[in-house]
């Protein structure tokens, strides 16, 4: 009666290993059928752009196959211990148990090991060909091209195929910055800078967000790297570089007369018109493609409402809300759209 008990227990076992099983191959076929499908995947480390995160999605990849294996492998085994007939010795003696057990585990998490530090070493570029200096704030980042005199926010700007040296460091709490399709992550700390290096191969827009938690609104927290072809990129800083003109249209000169009687100007810098620096310059704010650090796209409604009321968009930032008339409003808006 106790061996048919125990019998039937086993069987009830063996079926829900089996049932586990039969569930992670589906799932692991299932996850490789949608890995091929043409969607959007702005965060994923496995459609690299550039040669940094190229390495560490073949490395990705060479952990997913060998460690799926090992997880097939010892499944199946499993469900064969379970289903085997009684013995009175064991099958397989300890040698096998050490062998597969210990040894060659032990063995493939050392190459891999090894695979993942010679991955890092390659990481790390020995020459740059564009410095940009990126400092976290709440929560928003501000970006500074030191060698071209340019100050940008939540946007960073860089040639296709040039290595960029990223000289990163927080203005307040523990952030972190990472463009998944680039290259790997790294912590931007508030008491020395931290550097990292990359490179876009292809033009586009690219999403990098902040991946450690830095409380608030940290899920709001985002910027866009746009790789440009060489002489676009030359345009660009050299646009960038020059104070945007004084509007000559009546309308745009009373939206900027509102940004300066409103006090945005004690907080926001515009290039030749003020210097506040609590937050995001807005000189080039017109051309940005969000707001609000990522949050909204940039067009004109979502300018007019963020300006009308961050708070109710982003709630814990740093802005308050503003009580512009609607005619200032809308000038407001069509000045600060001009700055491209």
């Amino acid at each position: 009666m106790t061996m048919n008990r125990l019998n039937k227990t086993k069987t009830r076992i063996g079926l829900s290993v089996a049932s586990i099983f039969g569930l992670g191959v589906l799932l692991l076929l299932t996850t490789l059928l949608l890995t091929g499908c043409e969607v959007e995947r702005p965060h994923s480390i496995l459609d690299p752009a550039g040669p940094a995160a190229g390495l560490i999605s073949d490395l990705w990849w060479r952990m997913f196959w060998v460690y799926g294996l090992v997880f097939v492998i010892t499944l199946t085994l499993l469900v064969l211990a379970l289903f085997a007939r009684r013995r009175e010795s064991p099958a397989l003696g300890f040698r096998f148990v050490f062998v597969a057990g210990i040894a060659i585990p032990a063995l493939i998490m050392v190459i891999m090991l090894v695979d993942t530090l010679r991955v890092m070493g390659h990481l790390h570029a020995t020459s740059e060909d564009l410095h940009v200096q990126v400092i976290s704030h709440h929560w928003w980042f501000e970006v500074q091209y030191p060698e071209q005199g340019v100050t940008d926010a939540n946007e960073i700007h860089v040639p296709v195929g040039s290595m960029v040296r990223f000289e990163l460091i927080s203005d307040g709490v523990m952030h972190s910055f990472w463009v998944p399709r680039l290259g790997g992550k790294r912590d931007m700390l508030p008491d020395y800078y931290t550097e990292l290096y990359l490179q876009a191969d292809e033009p586009g827009v690219y999403h990098g967000t902040c991946t450690e938690y830095c409380a608030g609104v940290h899920a709001l927290m985002g910027f866009r790297l746009v790789a440009h072809e060489p002489e676009d990129f030359a345009r660009w800083v050299e646009k960038a570089a020059e104070p945007p003109p004084a509007p000559t249209d009546p309308h745009l000169q009373r939206g900027r007369e509102a940004f300066m009687s409103g006090g945005c100007g004690a907080c926001h810098t515009i290039k030749g018109v003020s210097r506040g620096t609590m937050g995001p310059d807005l000189t080039l704010i017109g051309g940005r493609h969000t707001l609000g650090a990522g949050t909204l796209d940039n067009n004109r409604g979502n300018l007019a409402g963020w300006i009308a009321n961050p708070q109710a968009i982003k709630p814990g930032n740093m802005m308050p809300k503003s009580y512009l008339e609607p005619e200032d409003l809308n000038a407001l808006v069509d000045y600060l759209w001009s700055l491209q």
